[in-house]
This record gives structure tokens, sequence and C-alpha cells, in this order.
């Protein structure tokens, strides 16, 4: 099963996380299959997101992680504004 969620790089104590799709089995730093978004959890901003992207992987099947839907609801707010 494919999953949306986030994967953890940068530097220690100051970490980013990509919003990527990948196998549900797959460890967090693992082999992705696409990257979707990036986000900086210290500021809260949404560095990047591509959000046609997303909604092809869910079109195909795949799941979002409970945080990336919780960022996406904050994207389509900070858009309605």
């Amino acid at each position: 099963m494919v999953k949306i969620r986030l994967a953890k790089f940068g530097r220690t104590h100051s970490p980013i996380y990509r919003i990527v799709a990948m196998d549900s089995k797959s460890p967090r730093e693992g082999r992705y299959l696409d990257i979707l978004g990036t986000y900086d959890p210290r500021t809260g901003n949404i560095v990047s997101i591509n959000v046609d992207s997303i909604n092809q992987w869910v079109q195909k099947g795949a799941q979002l992680s409970d945080r990336v839907e919780a960022i996406l609801k904050q994207v389509s707010n900070s858009k309605t504004s």
C-alpha cells in the first residue's frame, strides 16, 4: 500500500520534512516513490507543496497520514483566506 507521509531530513536539531509517497512498509527515511512537498515544523511554514500530484496519488489509492492531512487543510484554509 502506498502512503503519503513525512520523511525527515535536514540537520540535527533542525529537522525539515519532505512530503513523499512511499510504500507503507518502508522506514521513515527509506526509499520513496515521489517527492510531493517540503514542510518546516520549526516555523510551521509549508516551503513547497504540489497539491495536484498529491491528488493524483490519492486517486490511485494512496492514503494520507494524519499529519499530511492536517498540512493540506492548512494549505486550503490559507488559499481561501
